[in-house]
């Protein structure tokens, strides 16, 4: 798990950009800011001269680097704008300390100039980067490297406040061949870390963060070809309580695989699929709930689904369906507690530990505790709640003392003398715009237990502690003898922005959400027969050992970067010190 931190905390970096608007303005101050230091370090300072040399700053800072931003966008018209203009402001900052430096140390026998081509290479070396890896370019990745050099360079050879020995063309040789220098550099520390990624998947590194941030940025799915490459096979389990009303059917949906592992990639989005593909297929409300799970049992691709698909409709062509009773119970154990509503021949349990970290159970763990429950009745399916999201990526392994305090809540719950009533079924679907909510929205059911037990749904990657407590008292203004579970998906849809932890907070919008399918529920309680079945199929997931090697790949690569890195770039400098210093 601290492997996982470490690797996942690669994406806390990802930043939502202002508009484009802001950050062209934001250029303008820069150049106006570093023009009128310039020109207060150079000179017995004056409102005149402090005028002339913001305007100086805007002409060799601002205005090179909005005219670069501009060339590129009309040259690669997908890249949003805002996205090439931060880039360009980065070079534009570097080239404007570089400037600085110069007028520092004018009256000092230091080569000073040689700032510059420092910065032509810095710059050189920031545009080569982003453009090949974040815009997804390859050899135009150079061109455009390049291209803001020339740039800067033409504008720095015509204005009139810093001297560059030379005539214009050994001036913009020197700039290339301080570019060339830094790529030279740049390439051996690609071949560095390119040896893990290569050894461990036979893929390239820049070409695997490409392809990643190509899905994050753009939404493309080539990555997937790459989790099909390394990924296996295994054999999971997808069970089903369906409950058939007199003009409408509402399922209860567990397949066990992971909602993973981000944005819409492998089965990210298949908590919103999968009830999609069922209302359009057999006009089926369903509530696809959490297994219990790991990254382990990622999908591969979005075209697993099928799979799934296919085994819950040779489930449903075995189901016959009759009248049930229900009951709820409640067992608990230190820190875990279980929640089940027991059928005829069949028991749904939810688990959970909120307020404590509520996070991922291990299939092989959540086989023991389904084991477990049938001891006691014939078909059961443990659920993982995923309500409480303290901050810790985590997950509940065999072995491990919770995972015993799970496995003796169940027992609890199940061993408990029943009060069982008549089944009812009440449904209710509500959409609610959030950048922590995916498609699937807010589904709420409510079964006639004794206490009634109310099921709220969130399609969410988890609610923190707080917001449970929000959401459940929520739900008892309506009616507050019910007895309310509160569950998430942990779909990764959401996991788009920033890191691999997006719980739901509190939210106005979605308290209110709540209330309405409560009561909405609450009036749509029907007499149901019922059914449920258990099937065990084949699906494509990256797998135990994938995701180890993945997690592990990324880490070394992290740590040889964190080491390397620095340690070239100021070779780098230092080379283009002494090789400026011998022209």
């Amino acid at each position: 798990m601290s492997n996982l931190k470490k690797a996942v905390g690669v994406t806390a970096a990802f930043v939502s950009l202002p508009k484009s608007e802001y950050l062209l303005l934001v250029m303008v101050i820069l150049g106006i800011l570093f023009g009128a230091l310039a020109s207060i370090i150079s000179m017995q300072p004056t409102i005149e001269s402090s005028f002339a040399g913001a305007l100086e700053g805007l002409f060799m800072l601002s205005i090179p680097a909005i005219l670069t931003s501009i060339i590129i966008k009309l040259m690669i018209r997908k890249v949003p704008f805002k996205r090439i203009i931060t880039v360009s402001m980065v070079g534009q900052i570097v080239y404007g300390l570089a400037y600085l430096g110069y007028f520092t140390l004018a009256n000092t026998l230091f080569n000073k100039e040689v700032l510059i081509f420092v910065a032509a290479a810095l710059a050189f070396l920031i545009w080569l980067l982003v453009a090949r890896i974040v815009f997804i370019l390859r050899w135009r990745s150079f061109l455009f490297a390049a291209l803001q050099t020339i740039i800067y360079g033409a504008f720095l050879l015509t204005g009139k406040t810093i001297s560059v020995s030379g005539d214009p063309f050994t001036i913009t040789v020197k700039f290339l061949i301080s570019s060339g220098i830094m790529f030279a550099f740049i390439y051996f520390f690609f071949l560095i870390i390119n040896a893990p990624m290569k050894r461990s998947f036979g893929l390239n590194t820049l070409d695997a963060v490409s392809l990643f941030l190509a899905h994050w940025f753009y939404e493309s799915k080539n990555i997937e070809d790459e989790f099909e490459r390394v990924g296996e096979e295994a054999e999971t389990v997808l069970s089903s309580y369906i409950f058939k009303r007199k003009n409408d059917v509402v399922a209860f949906v567990i397949p066990y695989v992971h909602f993973g592992p981000f944005g819409s990639l492998g089965g990210s989005d298949f908590s919103y699929l999968i009830p999609h593909e069922l209302e359009k297929r057999y006009n089926i409300h369903s509530l696809v709930f959490h297994g219990t799970v790991t990254h382990d049992l990622n999908p591969v691709a979005s075209s697993e689904l099928e799979k799934i698909l296919s085994s819950f409709d040779s489930g449903l062509k075995s189901c016959k369906f009759s009248d049930s009773k229900i009951a709820f119970s409640r067992g608990n154990s230190v820190s875990c507690f279980a929640e089940s509503l027991v059928f005829d021949n069949a028991a749904f349990i939810g688990v959970s530990r909120a307020p404590e970290t509520t996070e991922d159970i291990n299939f092989g763990l959540g086989l023991a505790m389904m084991s477990e429950a049938e001891k006691q009745i014939p078909i059961a399916s443990v659920v993982d709640q995923h309500n409480a999201e303290t901050g810790d990526i985590t997950s509940f392994e065999p072995g491990s003392a919770i995972g015993f305090e799970y496995m003796d809540s169940i027992s609890n719950s199940l061993s408990k003398k029943l009060k069982s009533t008549k089944l009812e079924v009440g449904y209710s679907h509500k959409q609610v715009e959030s950048p922590q909510l995916g498609l699937a929205g807010i589904k709420v059911a409510i079964l006639s237990s004794s206490p009634t037990y109310a099921i709220i749904l969130l399609d969410s990657n988890g609610v923190s502690p707080e917001m449970r407590e929000k959401l459940i008292s929520a739900a008892k203004e309506i009616d507050n003898s019910l007895e309310v579970g509160v569950y998430t998906t942990d779909t990764h849809t959401v996991n788009r922005v920033s890191g691999v932890l997006n719980p739901l907070h509190a939210d106005i919008a979605i308290l209110n959400a709540v209330k309405q399918a409560v009561s909405e529920a609450l009036k749509d309680m029907q007499p149901a027969q019922f059914a449920a079945f258990k099937n065990r199929f084949k699906i494509h997931v990256l797998g135990a050992k994938q995701s180890i090697e993945i997690v592990s790949t990324v880490n070394a690569i992290i740590a040889v970067a964190k080491i390397a890195a620095p340690l070239l770039i100021i070779g780098c400098i230092i080379a283009i010190l002494w090789f400026m210093s011998k022209l």
